[in-house]
């Protein structure tokens, strides 16, 4: 056994003592989670197959102990046919931990999420849609003394890099919170890392195997009068990530900051961001990017590039009398030398018609430039979106949701302009059932079909029971969530998903 799986044995030991001597006949023993079994069937042509995805998240409750696992299944009936777009195992245990929680201390081991302030310093997580997870598996510990909050961890993290190749990620790391008055409160953190590239194939060459990086932060929050603020600087200093060479020293930097003021009529929000040299997989700032509630204007989400670029967002909103909401904004982004990388404009409005009917409207315009997608011309891809939305409700109580989204898109590699329409639908009819549909339809040469159609019906049943069943078309393309995207493949076939919470 490793040295840290033999701290990790130590530690749970440790736990389970200290849990032993304080459990009593009287002592509260809970179970809760959630399993989701998802069972998909491609009727395409070209590619026949199903794929079946389950996932159990579990916890158990002794007293003060926690015992927590995620076990996975992912079935594929056909390799080629992979919508997760990863190597994942058949079957695994994805996540497992032990924790204590006694009064202001908090003690895991194994797998953990942890962030520091912001993300710029440290963010591991999972989002589950995008096939994301940073988890860390070590040991974390939070201490509470009232005026101060510490936080201490070290963990490792394995990363896919193709094939047979992956990194290992060391990191070892401490924050601490503290009040300052009552309107501020300041914070600090160091993180030490490391990462090795490892080949189960072949020896990597050593000035390319491992590089080692520190990170510092200082945070800042708080608020006075309407307005509420936040800020976070980090500074990163070691070897260069591409070499290894410790020659080759990187000074890179990250810079975010945030306000709210809040008019009571009118509420104003903006964001700034500079990064250089920062990029890292346990590393998730603020995207200071709008994400968009409608699937065409959703797509055009910018990719932040960490290593270069500063930008803003700002946003504003207001309800006019009782029945009129508008809110509406921008984004920039640029690199150093101050070429733009990404520019967006956009808005949205309600108006409530009586208390049966909202009408609702949305627009944006947007610019990105990503290098080497127009073949080296220097041109933007330009999208013009617009959206238009009704809500009401029929019968008493049942409410139906209808909205039409239409998109022209400007490209470097297109020959022509192309339009992209999506409509969708969706009725609640009581019964704690939801049927809805999505029709999209494009003017994209490239694209195989012209058209797709999905319809559902969702259920939920007694017992914290939900079931959905659909079929049809669904497009393939990019799906993005806080600055992490990944290109889900083209679905025709039938999708049904299971969910059991408790």
């Amino acid at each position: 056994m490793s040295r840290q799986g033999w701290t990790h044995a130590l530690l749970s030991v440790a736990l389970l003592a200290l849990v032993s001597a304080s459990v009593s006949a009287e002592t509260d023993v809970y179970a809760s989670g959630v399993v989701q079994w998802e069972y998909l069937y491609n009727m395409n042509d070209d590619i026949e197959s199903s794929v079946s995805d389950a996932r159990v998240d579990l916890d158990i409750g002794v007293g003060p102990l926690t015992l927590g696992v995620v076990y996975r299944a992912y079935q594929l009936t056909d390799p080629a046919y992979n919508p997760a777009g990863k190597d994942i195992p058949a079957a695994e245990v994805k996540h497992r931990y032990i924790a204590l929680e006694h009064e202001d201390i908090s003690l895991r081991a194994g797998h953990f999420f942890a962030t520091f302030g912001r993300g710029l310093t440290l963010r591991s997580y999972e989002n589950a849609d995008l096939e994301h997870d940073t988890v860390l598996d070590g040991i974390l510990a939070e201490y509470d003394t009232g005026v101060l909050g510490l936080t201490a961890l070290a963990g490792t993290m394995k990363e896919d890099e193709s094939g047979t190749r992956y990194y290992t990620h060391v990191v070892r790391g401490a924050r601490a919170a503290m009040p300052v008055g009552e309107w501020l409160e300041i914070a600090g953190s160091i993180v030490e890392r490391s990462r090795t590239l490892e080949d189960e194939d072949a020896t990597v060459h050593p000035d390319y195997a491992r590089f080692e990086d520190g990170v510092r932060g200082a945070e800042v929050s708080g608020w006075i009068g309407p307005l509420t603020f936040g800020g976070e600087y980090a500074e990163r200093s070691g070897e260069n990530p591409e070499t290894g060479d410790p020659a080759e020293d990187v000074q890179g930097h990250a810079t975010y900051a945030s306000g709210t003021v809040d008019f009571g009529w009118a509420t104003l929000f903006g964001e700034f961001k500079e990064f250089d040299d920062f990029a890292h997989s346990l590393v998730n700032p603020p995207t200071c990017v709008r994400e968009h509630l409608w699937t065409l204007m959703n797509r055009a989400t910018y990719e932040v590039n960490l290593n270069d670029e500063r930008g803003f967002l700002v946003e504003g909103s207001s309800t006019l009398g009782d029945a009129f909401f508008v809110t509406g904004g921008a984004s920039e982004a640029r690199s150093h030398n101050r070429d733009l990388r990404h520019w967006e404009m956009f808005g949205h409005a309600t108006y409530d018609v009586g208390s049966d009917v909202t009408l609702g409207a949305a627009a944006s315009r947007s610019r990105e430039y990503l290098f080497g997608a127009d073949g080296g011309t220097g041109k933007f891809t330009e999208h013009t979106t617009g959206v238009a939305e009704v809500d009401f409700t029929v019968a008493g109580d049942q409410t139906v949701e209808l909205t039409l989204e239409m998109q022209r898109t400007e490209a470097p590699a297109f020959d022509d302009v192309q339009k992209d329409y999506v409509a969708s639908f969706a009725w609640y009819p009581g019964l704690d059932l939801t049927i809805s549909g999505v029709y999209e339809k494009t003017t994209a040469d490239w694209e195989e079909r012209e058209t797709w159609t999905m319809l559902s019906v969702r259920k939920s049943f007694a017992n914290d029971l939900e079931a959905e069943f659909g079929g049809g078309t669904e497009r393939g393309g990019k799906k993005c969530a806080g600055g992490i995207c990944r290109y889900e493949p083209e679905f025709e076939g039938v999708r049904f998903r299971l969910t059991k919470f408790f």
